[in-house]
């Protein structure tokens, strides 16, 4: 799993925040496609969810974890679109940013012995992740009749993508370890992990003056 997550981080050009929900579509069925292929096209989201596959390092735990995770963006995904709630897009994918961060230092640090805290955060994050999901539903443009279907139908998308991504994760890794064992070292994946996190939030901060709305905010 570290020598897929570490491939994932080098070899994806695209900047964390540059994946979106594509165009319009009228269909539930299209909604499923379009919140498959954000979830897919979204690398700060496949990345954090790696990140814990990595961490977990059993199945159950992982399953466990990555089910807090769709649960906390489920959450806020529906909620948010519903409610037409209109955040900084750019203050939420700093964030999102700062997700990989963290669960690369928890890596470096080594497996927590107690996983209560670190559940938490994981809920949490995906709380936040659902927001950018959101955002990008929002931008799309949804319509008031038959909304929830279409917000039920983009998130049961995101899901299958999801877990399109996790197969995925498990087959390259198998690959990867076999050919190139150097990638097995865990510690350089979340090495990269908090790089490609902190790079992603700081060039956010800087090309769309999240970081002066911060400053003013406190």
């Amino acid at each position: 799993m570290g020598a897929a997550l570490l491939t994932m981080v080098l070899v994806l050009p695209e900047p964390a925040w540059a994946h979106s929900a594509g165009g319009p579509t009228d269909t539930v069925g299209g909604f499923v496609w379009l919140g498959n292929t954000d979830m897919l096209a979204g690398w700060d989201h496949l990345l954090f969810v790696g990140g814990i596959l990595l961490l977990a390092g059993e199945l159950r735990r992982a399953a466990k974890l990555i089910s807090l995770f769709a649960l906390g963006h489920s959450i806020t995904l529906f909620t948010a679109t519903v409610a037409a709630w209109q955040l900084n897009p750019d203050l939420v994918e700093m964030v999102v940013a700062s997700s990989l961060v963290f669960v690369g230092a928890v890596g470096l640090r080594g497996r927590p012995k107690d996983w209560t805290w670190f559940a938490a955060a994981v809920l949490a994050f995906g709380l936040v992740h659902g927001l950018g999901l959101s955002a990008r539903l929002q931008a799309i443009g949804l319509p008031s009749d038959g909304m929830v279907p279409r917000v039920l139908a983009f998130n049961i998308g995101v899901e299958i993508g999801q877990l399109i991504a996790v197969l995925g994760m498990f087959m390259l890794a198998d690959v990867l370890t076999h050919y190139i064992p150097r990638l097995h070292n865990p510690r350089m994946s979340h090495g990269a992990l908090i790089a490609a996190g902190a790079v992603a939030a700081s060039v956010l901060a800087i090309t769309s003056g999240a970081a002066v709305t911060v400053l003013r905010a406190l």
